[in-house]
């Protein structure tokens, strides 16, 4: 599942004190335990990490990405706390790193949770996640900087496929009672929809594929053509890549949505190796 930034949000002017800070927290390394796994639906595995490296830790809103460090196969996993340490190996020897959103975190236990869609491939993030035990160490990255509805952000229209729902997840729970919300997620089936709670005002919209490769899905392009919105809502988009672009250009064009109310992210590109 990896997360490819598709914003419309741009950063302007020098880098101030706040900025240095979020670059050194995207470059941390840090060495974690695995505490636990569960099996959240058929095709969805959440890992609990944990350990005192997660003392200085600081969530800054939903959807916040950290990297995992996973091993080539046949290859043993890399340890260490720094790039050079994690790297040291030949490069075709060396660990790839993916991006996931981060579920929850805990700051007390010091534990955060990775949900994992397990794909029919053997990607390295679903096949560390299926495999992964209580006591294994692995080394993560960041985080990166997250996102966080705007004070104004109502109506929001969250719109995402499932390797999105972790992130969306995270967005409904910190959102206000008064805040309005439709939710268009796309699942493989039934089987996969979750009861996701949120203090706020939410409509769901649980689309099914029911067999058609993810790859080949319309679902999330045809439901919000023809859905019937708030005049003027934030929308924020998580999914695959040619799904976000048509999704980005309908909210433009079709609908004259201001840019700033539009935060859209390619989770994953078909036909391309990994997860």
């Amino acid at each position: 599942m990896r997360v490819e930034p598709e914003s419309g949000l741009f950063r302007l002017g020098g880098v101030t004190n706040t900025q240095a800070s979020t670059r050194r927290a995207r470059s941390r390394y840090r060495l974690l335990d695995v505490r636990s796994t569960e099996r959240i639906t058929p095709r969805m595995v959440r890992v609990t990490l944990g350990g005192s490296e997660l003392s200085d830790f600081v969530s800054n809103g939903s959807d916040q990405r950290i990297k995992l460090c996973l091993p080539q196969p046949g290859q043993p996993m890399p340890l260490g706390r720094t790039r050079a340490e994690v790297f040291a190996l030949p490069r075709e020897q060396q660990p790839r790193q993916r991006t996931y959103t981060v579920r929850w975190f805990d700051p007390q236990r010091q534990e955060l949770a990775i949900d994992f869609v397990v794909h029919d491939h053997d990607g390295p993030g679903s096949t560390w996640a299926t495999q992964a035990a209580p006591g294994e160490r692995i080394v993560t990255v960041g985080p990166s900087p997250a996102y966080r509805p705007q004070p104004d952000a109502d109506p929001l229209v969250l719109v995402g496929d499932e390797t999105a729902l972790p992130a969306i997840a995270a967005i409904l729970e910190e959102l206000p009672a008064e805040a309005r919300v439709q939710v268009f997620a796309e699942v493989a089936d039934a089987a996969e929809e979750q009861s996701l709670g949120s203090a706020a005002d939410v409509t769901w919209h649980w689309l099914h594929r029911d067999g058609v490769p993810a790859a080949d899905s319309t679902l999330l392009v045809d439901a919000l053509r023809s859905a019937e919105l708030d005049p003027d809502p934030h929308v924020w988009i998580g999914a695959e890549a040619d799904v976000v672009h048509q999704l980005r250009e309908h909210c433009q064009r079709e609908l004259g949505l201001d840019r700033r109310r539009l935060y859209a992210l390619a989770y994953w590109r078909r036909n391309a190796a990994g997860d």
